[in-house]
Formats: C-alpha cells, structure tokens, sequence
C-alpha cells in the first residue's frame, strides 16, 4: 500500500515522503496512530503546499533559534555560590542551573536545547559552554561562578 508519511520515521522516511509498506503495518499501526495516510491522488495534490507550509514554519522556527543564539552569544550568566570556611564551593552548576537561569532571565522559554557540560562546575571561575539549539544553531555560553557576598 501506498502512504504518504505525516511525521518522520527512523528506518521508513522522512515527514511527507511517498513509501510502499505492507497493508497491515499502514492499517494496524501507521493510519490509529496518524504517521501516515493513504496516498491517494487528492493527498498526493496536496503534499506539495503541505511540504511548503511545514518549510516555511521550519525556517521561521530556525530564524527564531538564530535570534536566541545571538542572545546567547553576547551573555554571561553569573552563579553566586556559598562558601565554606575554607573558600571551597558549595554545590555546583549543572546542566539544569543552567537551563534554569536562562528561562529566568528569558532567553528560552520552551524551546529544547542541549547543554555541552561534561560535568558540574565545581571551582570558581568562568568558563565557555557550548549550547545546541538543534536546527544547525549553536551559540556559546558564558558561565562566571563567583563567590557569594555577604550582602546577598
């Protein structure tokens, strides 16, 4: 049977690729699950505006992650962290410290990006953290950990 693919599927095709599968597979899974529908000569006519639609929503989207890199680019997020009576810190900065601040500050908001932070900054000090907001965009991110002032 012939289906015109509705989402991206590892090992079948892309979102709005033509595929032959086996008519069970498209009836018992791909058609109650809404991954696919019938290729018929109505859908065929219409998965070209589709596609052009979903194009135009992925670079509007890319656009958006492009404003959000540049953000990122020119920012440094500043942690103040306790101190014990010798000067080492308390806790660390994550992943989700990160993520964190940068929804505070708005930056994201729902957006999924993947953090490049091997492990918890544990010393004080700044560092650079590269961030992938998918789509191709990247930015770099920097971190200053600072020691907590007694005023705050």
């Amino acid at each position: 049977m012939k289906i015109i693919l509705l989402e991206d599927m590892k090992n079948i095709g892309k979102k709005f690729d033509v595929k032959e599968v086996s008519d069970g597979y498209a009836r018992n899974f791909l058609f109650p699950n809404k991954l696919a529908e019938q290729a018929t000569a109505v859908a065929l006519k219409n998965i070209e505006t589709m596609k052009a639609e979903h194009d135009e929503k992925e670079e509007e989207f890319r656009k958006h992650l492009e404003a959000i890199a540049g953000k990122m680019n020119g920012m440094t997020l500043v942690f103040a962290l306790k101190t014990d009576k010798t000067g080492a810190m308390f806790g660390s900065i994550n992943k989700e410290t990160i993520l964190k601040a940068l929804r505070e500050h708005s930056v994201i908001t729902k957006e999924r990006i993947d953090i490049d932070l091997d492990r918890p900054i544990k010393e004080f000090g700044e560092y650079s953290v590269a961030v992938d907001l998918k789509k191709g965009v990247a930015a770099t991110l920097k971190i200053k950990a600072e020691k907590e002032t007694a005023g705050k």
